[in-house]
Parts: C-alpha cells; structure tokens; sequence
C-alpha cells in the first residue's frame, strides 16, 4: 500500500512538472491579441527561431515525400539525400498523414518525447532504488536538480538565476521538454544504462560464484552464447546504441567510454582475466557496430553542404568550463559524487553503470577539449544530473542508515545483557533505548530531508518559478515588439504580415525544387515555411556562410552591372529574388534597374521577383 502511494504521488507531481513546461506556450497564446496587426504569430517557437526554423524544413521535406534528408538552407538542388536528423523527416511523414502543420507536429513530437523522458526517469528511480520512499525522492532530485544559485536585479527585484544560463538545455525547468532529439538522446542513455546493468547483474554478478560458471560457459560455446535467448538483451544494446548515433551521436559515444569504464572498473573490484576476455567479443560487436555510422558521418561530411556543420563546430567552438558546469549541476554533483564513492567502496554493482555514466560524460568533455574532433558541449547533452540525482539518494539513504546505527549504539546496546547498566545511562542513552529502529530510522530520514533533499528541491523549484517569470516576460516583450522590422540579429520577434505572406505565395506558386535569394532573416523562414531552397539561410548549414553573405549584400547594393548579377543568379541557381526591409537595408540603388527581373508579387513591404 505504501509503495502504491509514493508510486502515485511520483506520477503526479512529474506530470505536473512536466505540464508546468509547458505554461510558456500557454501564455503566448494567451496574449496573442496583444500582438502589432503588422506581424504574425508564429507559436510556440520555445526555443532560439534560427534552429526552430531549421527542425520544422525537416519535417516539411517529410510531409513532402522525402525519405532522406536534403540541405535546403543550401542552393545545390541536386544533392543526395543523406540520414541526418531522420527524427525530424519522419514525425513529418506521420503529421502529414493527419494534417499537421510541421510547427504542430514539432510541438507533438516534443510532447510525446517527454512524456517517454518522465517514465523513463521514473523507471530509472524506481529500478536502482528498491524502497519506494527513496525511489521518489529521486526522481525529486532528477526533476528538480538545479544549479546553484546566481542572485541578479531585474525590474527592481532580485531574481534567482543558473550557471551557465547561456546553454538553455540546463534550465531545470526546459530541460524536461525541450527538444525531442535532445530528449530522445537522454532516454537513449538511459535505457542502454539499464540493459547494461541488467544483462552484466545476470549474467556477472560480482558477489555470485555462478559468475565463474558462466564466463567458462561462454569459452566453450562462445558465438553461440551470444545468440541465446538469455542475451537478447545485448542485441537491443547493439541496435539501439546503432540507432542512437543517427539521433545525437553524443549519447551513442558516451555508452561506448561507459561501456569499458564500467567493465575496468569491475576488473579491479575482482579481478578475473577470463570475465575480461570473454567481454572483448562483445565489446568487438560494439565497436563494429558504431563504426558503422561513423563511418558513414565522416562520409557525408566529407563534403558539401554537410560539410559546413564541421566547418561551423570547429571555427565556432563553445568550450565548456568544467568549473562552471559543475556549479551548473549544482548540489546534486557533490552529492552524487559521495554517493558514487560509497558505490566504488561497497563494490554495488548494481549501481556501477551511473558511476560509468557520470564519469565517461566528463572524460569525454575533457578529451574532446583536447582533442577537437567533436564538441565537448556534446556531453552537457547526456542528462548527467540524472545520474548523480540517483547515487545522492544511494548516498543520503547510507547516511540514513549510519546514522539510524549511531542513534541506536549498535547491536551492543540492544543486547539484554547489558540491561543491569541501564540505571547509569545518560538521558541521551535512556530515550535512545527507548525508541525503537524503526521510529530511529524515521528520525534520521526526516533529518536529513531537512537539512539535504528539502532545500535542493526547493532550489530546483524556485529556479523553475523564476524560468516561467523570465520566459513569459521575454514572450510578453516580444509580442508587442514594433521595431525594428527586421530583428536580426537575433531573430526575437515575429515576422512581419507582409513577410509571411511572401513566404505562403512562395510555397502555393513555385517548386520546391527552385532557390530562392533572401538576406538571412528571410532565409531562415523560407525551408520551414515555403519549402524551397535558399542561399543564405542558416549558419552551420549554408557552406561557405561568410562568403556568401559578401556576395548576397554585393547583388542587393544595386551597384553590379546587369551582366555581372545576371551571371551570379545564373551561376548560383537562383529562380526568386524576394527584396524585403533587410535585403533594402545594404541597397545604393535600387534592383528593380536590372531589366531581367520580373516582379511576381508585391506588398508594402515587400516585393518577390522572377528571373526573366
């Protein structure tokens, strides 16, 4: 009955936290009245437009019929399709099928992505945590592990910020349901975590002499033993952990350093050659089977316009300060590590894949520090406060226990042998006997909620309160935005009417297939909104970005010769020119001088030409 109750009230509050996620998108619909009547509404863009913009072309292209995934944000309409952000393509696929618009079907995907993320934490908590009672207190600690502190003044009023509050995925409160491949790569770890754990407990367990039945088993029948029904679960280790590497690569490399982390640690707590040999097979079908993917990643960034997502992290680095990323992490990170250091002592193998989770996150930050091959920002991406929240409720559980065995002086003071000495006891001694370890167990748990899991909850909830209070003035601010025209950079309001009415006669009278020449405002808009190809619209994924905003700004000066902008538009493949208020902001003269432009539609604002 009791677990009945700490399961309830766990499903209740996530789902509540969850749905409090959400109250930022409620309340931009809610003032949409407010908005200037020169601009459109486009909702729910609850994270940076620029990036939002490029998830809903994917998912156009999958409403469209694609099966693989081309750069629109480049102007070469003749590429291959490649099998990058397939996620995205995909949900398109199902939210054509019921008439979704790709900005809906973004916003369903990162709904029932989040609803699978809280019954994973849940399943997490519940599974490394037997007693319901601590299995809810964390998933307390999953939801609500925030960083420490930042104190600011804002609008006459102190406002409680995070570390790092320039990496939005760390807000506790965002983090829960912000973006789905983000999100889907946290269940990914986690659920390989767990196959892990689960399959090595089987089939090793470090306590059980069985563990040396098992290793010879496995040397006599070797292959064989691979394929029987008792390790399937090392074959869902091989295809999810395939799959992972086409939906964030991060997760699918942090298993493989948490793989052999967890097995050298096990190596040292008991050292047996023959459990270590008969894992290089399995740690072989691993390697083979990520190097598959990678394989093919370094394939099709090899080259343009893929290429350009490697020219883009390698000149724009964002490093991460680990000092600052553990503040980031807040209390949970120190509590964690107690917890992980009992673990190490104990020898709990159970808990052993938390410990290499944690831990191959921060090697890997601080290996692709020094080796650039990858960004070390990658690894922020892995729900690390997952980890950490569970072996603090392992830590604080022990603590419980140490300190339920202090109170009650051992199993010498409960002896009836030395009830003849009861009369010289202090008063600390007397009320001591008289409690019972259960009641002393109860005690030492109610202190330390007090002291530890209160106030780290209560941080966790006043970081959420004060995210909604910044996300809902920031949403306010830009619904009643008039100026300028056009915000860039960065891009925080809504585009104007004239504008988004270029963008839908772009999409009811051309071909997908046709490029379309904008400054990058625009640009950024016209993939998600019109399905065509730009040539500028998005840095990573416009090759040769810089230069082609030179070029872009040259032709909008209205100071080429007619000869010289007919041969760019020729060469670049450009069908429309669309000559909005950004694209005037760089004009000497006006284009409308070059005689083989044929204007198709014109507005107050804005005007899209044809090339004649």
């Amino acid at each position: 009955m009791k677990k009945n109750i700490w399961l309830v009230l766990t499903f209740v509050i996530s789902f509540l936290f969850l749905f409090s996620s959400y109250i930022p998108n409620f309340y931009e619909a809610s003032i949409a009245n407010l908005l200037p009547a020169d601009r459109v509404m486009t909702p729910a863009e609850h994270m940076y437009t620029y990036d939002y913009n490029v998830y809903l072309s994917k998912i156009r292209q999958g409403m469209e019929g694609g099966w693989s995934v081309v750069d629109k944000y480049d102007n070469n309409t003749n590429q291959k399709g490649i099998f990058l952000q397939m996620l995205y393509l995909l949900s398109g696929k199902f939210g054509g099928l019921i008439h979704l618009s790709p900005g809906l079907t973004f916003h369903l995907l990162r709904t029932v992505v989040s609803v699978f993320w809280v019954f994973t934490i849940i399943y997490l908590n519940f599974y490394f945590i037997k007693k319901p009672f601590w299995a809810f207190i964390g998933v307390l600690l999953s939801l609500f592990a925030a960083s420490w502190p930042v104190f600011y003044q804002y609008q006459g009023s102190t406002w409680i910020g995070m570390h790092m509050s320039w990496w939005q995925e760390l807000d506790v409160l965002k983090r829960i349901s912000y973006i789905p491949h983000y999100t889907l790569n946290y269940i990914i770890i986690s659920v390989l975590s767990i196959l892990m754990t689960k399959y090595f407990n089987s089939q090793h367990p470090i306590s059980n002499t069985q563990s040396n039945l098992n290793v010879k088993k496995f040397k006599k029948s070797g292959i064989e033993n691979s394929l029987r029904v008792g390790n399937w679960k090392l074959i869902i280790i091989y295809f999810i952990l395939f799959i992972s590497f086409f939906i964030h690569p991060a997760s699918g490399l942090l298993f493989l350093i948490s793989w052999i982390l967890y097995h050298l640690i096990r190596f040292i707590w008991k050292p047996n050659i023959q459990y270590l040999i008969s894992n290089i097979y399995f740690t072989l079908i691993l390697f083979l089977v990520s190097a598959i993917p990678l394989l093919y990643f370094q394939y099709v960034t090899s080259d343009y316009p893929w290429k350009s997502l490697v020219d883009f992290d390698k000149f724009n680095r964002y490093p991460v300060n680990v000092k600052e990323y553990i503040l980031a992490l807040g209390p949970v990170f120190f509590t964690g590590i107690l917890g992980a250091l009992v673990v190490l002592l104990k020898k709990e193998q159970k808990l052993l894949s938390l410990i290499s989770w944690i831990l191959g996150a921060f090697l890997a930050i601080f290996a692709f520090k020094k080796f650039p091959l990858q960004s070390e920002l990658r690894f922020v991406q892995t729900a690390n406060h997952i980890p950490l929240a569970i072996l603090s409720v392992y830590f604080l559980n022990q603590l419980t226990q140490t300190m339920g065995k202090f109170l009650v002086g051992g199993e010498k003071g409960r002896d009836p042998a030395n009830a003849q000495n009861f009369s010289s006891l202090s008063w600390f001694e007397h009320l001591r006997e008289g409690i019972s370890r259960q009641n002393l167990s109860k005690i030492s748990e109610f202190f330390i909620s007090l002291i530890i899991i209160i106030p780290i909850v209560a941080l966790g909830l006043a970081q959420s309160y004060f995210s909604i209070k910044a996300q809902t003035d920031f949403i306010h601010q830009r619904v009643v935005a008039g100026q300028p025209l056009v915000p860039y950079p960065p891009q925080v309001m809504y585009p104007l009417k004239d504008m988004f009415n270029a963008f839908i006669w772009l999409d009811k009278n051309t071909k997908n297939e046709e490029v379309v020449l904008s400054h990058i405002y625009a640009g950024n808009y016209i993939p998600a909104y019109s399905g065509n190809f730009v040539y500028l619209g998005h840095n990573p994924e416009t090759p040769h970005y810089d230069e082609r905003v030179k070029k872009l700004e040259t032709f909008y000066s209205g100071t080429m010769e007619e000869k010289d902008a007919k041969k760019f538009l020729k060469e670049e493949n450009i069908s429309y020119i669309l000559y909005g208020p950004q694209e005037r902001e760089k004009s000497v003269v006006d284009i409308k001088k070059y005689d083989f432009l044929k204007e198709d539609l014109r507005s107050n604002l804005v005007i899209i030409y044809a090339i004649n």
